[in-house]
């Protein structure tokens, strides 16, 4: 989620928005290359947006960010 701005994120809703805009996005998000995203397989293809969905609604509850603090009292 940290690779595109609120802004891009919008414009998923966007229903103007392109096959060709969206799997720029994904390509952004996922690390891979536009051609490699559209060589999956249309099962992970789905899974990855379905993570990324959920990365969306909770991003604050990632298990890898550092949210407090590790030090003991």
């Amino acid at each position: 989620l940290s690779a595109i701005p609120v802004r891009e994120y919008r414009e998923l809703f966007n229903t103007k928005q392109t096959a060709e805009e969206e799997d720029a996005t994904m390509s952004k998000v996922s690390g891979l290359s536009v051609d490699e995203l559209l060589d999956l397989p249309q099962p992970e293809y789905r899974r990855m947006w379905q993570v990324f969905f959920q990365g969306a609604r909770e991003p604050l509850s990632d298990p890898n960010s550092v949210s407090e603090s590790t030090l003991e009292s």
